[in-house]
């Protein structure tokens, strides 16, 4: 059209090729590259990283979406709301040995603990020796020459032998129940006390949750908490 019209041929061919490009990119072989640029692009701004170009073609197979949830579906901003001791137990004693323990953890959980400690306590938490941290289960060290432990009462039960009494069971269930997270804590040899921590679900999540459902999603919660 340009050429018949007068137009010098580099003019022709610029418009030619825009208007290939622009109105079909698969002639150019642009499509697929260009949808995936911009489809990662987009992801990215929004907080998603996406692997590769074949990652973002399978997501049209997804159906289910896994979500953690300390920090995901909750603010991950917990706080020691609750202590419980053992019969005999001193509750300074028992936040102190709790709170220097998990002092060394940069878990949620335990950065309520050593915080509510400090808080309650003042001054500093006592060191801690031959630390272990077990992933979802508990701590483990050593403070002012107690062997210390502290996590599921399950776990405690399991690699310890340290049960919970009918009383602090009771405690812990109706924790539980009220959506708070128990931590048992022990040291030689004995059970010696529970520490509540509550955390608060975000603003957001119920919103979100019903938008992944609204795309034909299945949302699963993955926790190592109790149900």
């Amino acid at each position: 059209f340009w050429l018949g019209n007068g137009a010098p041929a580099e003019a022709a061919f610029t418009a030619a090729v825009a208007v290939l490009i622009i109105a079909c990119p698969c002639a150019l072989g642009l499509a697929t590259p260009t949808a995936l640029l911009v489809g990662t692009g987009r992801g990215a701004q929004l907080g998603v990283l996406i692997k590769g170009p074949e990652i973002l073609e399978s997501t049209r197979r997804v159906d289910t979406i896994v979500l953690d949830k300390t920090g995901t579906v909750t603010t991950g901003r917990m706080r020691l709301v609750g202590l419980i001791p053992a019969d005999g137990v001193d509750e300074a004693e028992l936040l102190g040995l709790a709170g220097a323990l998990e002092n060394a953890s940069e878990h949620p959980i335990a950065r309520a603990v050593a915080a509510g400690a400090l808080e309650r306590l003042g001054g500093d938490l006592a060191p801690v020796d031959g630390f272990t941290a077990t992933q979802g289960r508990g701590l483990q060290g050593v403070v002012d020459g107690h062997a210390v432990v502290a996590g599921r009462a399950a776990w405690l039960a399991e690699a310890w032998a340290l049960r919970l009494d009918v009383r602090l069971t009771a405690a812990r269930d109706d924790a539980e129940s009220a959506g708070r997270t128990v931590v048992a804590v022990g040291w030689d040899g004995a059970v010696t006390g529970l520490l509540v921590v509550a955390d608060t679900v975000k603003a957001t999540s119920a919103q979100a949750v019903a938008e992944l459902e609204a795309l034909g999603l299945r949302p699963v919660l993955l926790t190592g908490d109790n149900e």
